[in-house]
C-alpha cells in the first residue's frame, strides 16, 4: 500500500443508505470500485459488492475505532474509502475527520441523513428538530432539551435505548409525550411504533440495535414539582443542585450570568466552584443559544472551567453537572490562584470564592481574554475591600446586591434578609 501526501483526497467517506450500493451516485462508485483500502462496519460492507480492484483491502472497524482512524491520519494511504451510514456529517464519523483534514484532502459524498428519513416520514421540518445522538453522549444530555413542544430526534446508542429514554421521561415529568421508535429505516425490515412515554417505559418489547426515536415533548400537568428545571434560562431552584450550603443562590445566580454574558464556543473559568452552579447554568444556557437552526449536530462546543480545591465539592459539581445535562464540564481540584497559571486563556471568568486574595484578581486578569468579562462575588468584608480596590484601580462596575424573602413570623409574614453581595464587573477592552 502506497502513501501520497500531495495528492488530494486520499480519503474518501461515502455514505449508504440501507438501500444499498445501487442508489448510490456514479462518483461514489467509481470511488468504490478504484479504492485501495475500504474501510466500514460489518453491516455496512456487507451493501458493498465485491470491487473491480483486486488489490482492493476490505477492512472491518476494529473496536475501538479510533486508533486506527489515528492510524490513518498519521498514514495518509492513498485511495482510502470509508463507508459511513446515510450522512457522514450528521452525527457520523464525518463530523471527527473534518477536523483532522485539509478540504484537499477529505471527499464527502453523502447520501439522505437519518435525520432527513425522520423528518419527512414524521412531517417535521429539519430546521425544527433537535437531535442528538446517544452513542456519543450520556442520557442526561437529554436535560438540556426537555422544554414543552420540543421536536427532538435521538439516535438511539442499543436495542435498550427507548425503555431507557421513556423511562427517563416518566422520571422528570415528560410522560404526556409519545415517542415514534423508526428502526432499520430504508431496509427491508423497517419498522415504525408509536407509543406513549408510559407504554414504552412498561412494556418488554424488543427493538433492532439499529433504532432512532422521534419525541414531540408534552410536560405532564400532574407532576409540577420536577418541572422548573427545565428551562435553558438562568435561574434555577437552588435546591436544583446538591449542595453543602457552598452555592451561589438563585437570585444571585441569575444577575451574576447576567453579565457573563455567555456566548458559543467562549470558554468560562468558574473559581472557587463549589457545588458548580454557575458553571453549570453557563453550559446550559449557552447550548441553547448557540443552537440557531435547532439542530443541535450542527453547533459549537461551548466549555467551562470549574476550579475547587475541596474533593467532596468537586465531586459533587461532577454529579450535579452531569444530572443537570452537562456531564462534559471540566472540573479541577486545584488552589487558586496556583492552580489558574496552565489553564487555557478564558473569555470570561466568575470568583465566587477567593476575592480577598488580591493574587487571584491580578491572574485572573492578566489571564482574560481581550473583550472577556470578570464577575466577582464577595460576602466577607476582607471580600468586598478586594473588589472595592479592584474597581478604584481597573473600574468596572461595582454592585451592592441584597435580596430578602418572605417568611413566616408567627401567624403574620417578615422579610428574612440574605446575605449581602458585592459584586465587581469588569470588561477587558484592552490588553491588561
Amino acid at each position: 500500500m502506497t502513501t501520497n501526501n500531495n495528492q488530494p483526497h486520499w480519503l474518501t467517506i461515502i455514505g449508504i443508505g440501507e438501500e444499498g450500493y445501487d442508489l448510490l451516485t456514479n462518483e461514489a462508485k467509481q470511488k468504490i470500485d478504484t479504492a485501495q483500502l475500504l474501510l466500514g462496519s460489518e453491516r455496512q460492507l456487507k451493501l458493498i459488492p465485491e470491487p473491480d480492484n483486486p488489490s482492493t483491502i476490505r477492512e472491518h472497524w476494529p473496536s475501538p475505532m479510533m486508533p486506527r482512524i489515528e492510524q490513518l491520519l498519521r498514514e495518509k494511504p492513498e485511495s482510502t474509502v470509508i463507508i459511513a451510514s446515510g450522512d457522514p456529517l450528521c452525527w457520523g464519523i464525518g463530523r471527527h475527520l473534518t477536523k483532522h483534514c485539509t478540504k484537499s484532502e477529505l471527499k464527502i459524498i453523502p447520501s439522505v441523513s437519518i435525520l432527513s428519513r425522520i423528518a419527512a416520514h414524521m412531517h417535521w421540518p429539519t430546521t425544527d428538530i433537535v437531535s442528538l445522538s446517544l452513542c456519543s453522549q450520556p442520557l442526561s444530555a437529554i436535560e438540556n432539551f426537555l422544554t414543552p413542544a420540543t421536536k427532538l430526534v435521538l439516535l438511539s446508542a442499543s436495542e435498550n435505548s427507548p425503555q431507557q429514554v421513556a423511562r427517563y421521561l416518566m422520571d422528570n415529568a415528560f410522560d404526556q409525550s409519545e415517542i415514534t421508535i423508526l428502526e432499520n429505516l430504508g431496509a427491508q425490515s423497517e419498522t415504525i411504533t408509536k407509543r406513549t412515554v408510559k407504554e414504552l417505559a412498561e412494556t418488554d418489547i424488543e427493538f433492532y440495535s439499529l433504532n432512532s426515536l422521534a419525541i414531540e415533548l408534552k410536560l405532564s400537568i400532574t407532576n409540577t414539582e420536577k418541572t422548573d428545571n427545565h428551562t435553558p434560562q438562568p435561574g434555577l431552584p437552588d435546591d436544583a443542585f446538591d449542595s453543602d450550603g457552598q452555592l451561589t443562590k438563585r437570585q444571585i445566580r441569575a444577575i451574576t450570568l447576567a453579565h457573563l454574558r455567555p456566548k458559543p464556543g467562549e470558554l468560562l473559568w468558574d473559581i472557587g466552584s463549589g457545588s458548580g452552579s454557575v458553571a453549570i447554568e453557563w453550559l446550559r444556557t449557552n447550548l441553547h443559544a448557540k443552537q440557531v437552526d435547532k439542530t443541535a449536530a450542527n453547533t459549537a462546543p461551548v466549555t467551562a472551567i470549574g476550579i475547587e480545591k475541596d474533593p467532596v465539592r468537586l465531586e459533587r459539581a461532577r454529579t450535579n453537572a452531569a444530572r443537570l445535562g452537562v456531564p462534559k464540564l471540566t472540573l479541577i481540584e486545584a488552589t487558586a490562584p496556583n492552580g489558574l497559571k496552565d489553564l487555557p486563556a478564558p473569555d470570561a471568568i466568575f470568583i465566587g470564592g477567593g476575592t480577598s486574595n488580591p493574587k487571584i484578581l491580578e491572574i485572573a486578569l492578566a489571564s482574560l481574554k481581550t473583550g472577556g468579562r470578570i464577575v466577582a462575588n464577595a460576602v466577607t468584608i476582607e471580600g468586598e475591600a478586594s473588589l472595592i480596590e479592584a474597581f478604584k484601580t481597573h473600574g468596572g462596575e461595582l454592585n451592592k446586591i441584597s435580596v430578602s424573602s418572605a417568611e413566616s413570623l408567627g401567624r403574620f409574614k417578615g422579610w428574612r434578609p440574605q446575605m449581602p453581595i458585592t459584586q465587581w464587573i469588569y470588561h477587558k477592552k484592552d490588553q491588561y
